[in-house]
Order: C-alpha cells, then sequence, then structure tokens
C-alpha cells in the first residue's frame, strides 16, 4: 500500500543501513545501524508513516541527510524484499554522484 509520508525505502542489510526518501519535499536520510528485523517490521506495518513515527524514530538511529542518486533495482535477499515503494528516484546534488561514481571505479 502506497504511503502518504514516504515515497521510497531501501535497506543494505550488510551495512545495517535504511534509506528513506520522503514524499514532502523529496528529502533522502540514510540510517544506521538499523537490523534485518528493523526492516521486517517496517516492512509489514500496515502504516509505513505511523510506524516511522511511532516506533522508528523513538530508537533513535544516528542518521544523515543525503543528496545523491538513489538507484533501486527491486532487490531481494532470498523472499525478503530490499526495497520498498516507488523506483527510479532522482536526487539533486551532481556532484556528490560524480565522486559516487569515481569511488565506484576505485573499488572495480
Amino acid at each position: 500500500m502506497p504511503s502518504t509520508v514516504i515515497q521510497t525505502m531501501r535497506y543494505e542489510p550488510v551495512r545495517e543501513e535504511l534509506v528513506i526518501i520522503f514524499r514532502a519535499r523529496g528529502l533522502a536520510y540514510r540510517y544506521f545501524n538499523v537490523s534485518m528485523e528493523e526492516w521486517e517490521a517496517f516492512l509489514e506495518a500496515e502504516s509505513k508513516g505511523t510506524y516511522l513515527n511511532r516506533v522508528f524514530k523513538s530508537k533513535q538511529h544516528p542518521y544523515e541527510r543525503i543528496d545523491q542518486t538513489i538507484r533501486f533495482s527491486a532487490r531481494t535477499m532470498g523472499e525478503l524484499p530490499l526495497e520498498w515503494g516507488e523506483t527510479a528516484i532522482r536526487r539533486k546534488g551532481v556532484e556528490g554522484v560524480r565522486v559516487l561514481a569515481q569511488i565506484a571505479k576505485v573499488r572495480a
């Protein structure tokens, strides 16, 4: 079911990071130290916005605002989806994208 608060989410299980892009202003935040169990609870919540405000935020995960391109690819871990919501979100911050592309080339 679509959310009126959250446009898209992506979970990175190895790093335990959750990226959330909000509808209101299109702002994106990366939350750290988010367990797989927390991600599963988010997915199961009937209302993602209510879960975010009543449960998730009260856990006070460290976070940062991000301003870069977020790419989604409908990834899964077994049968568990690692993404939720609308995909192909274009973020502002072209310079940040160039830096990330350079880092990706170095890692490859």
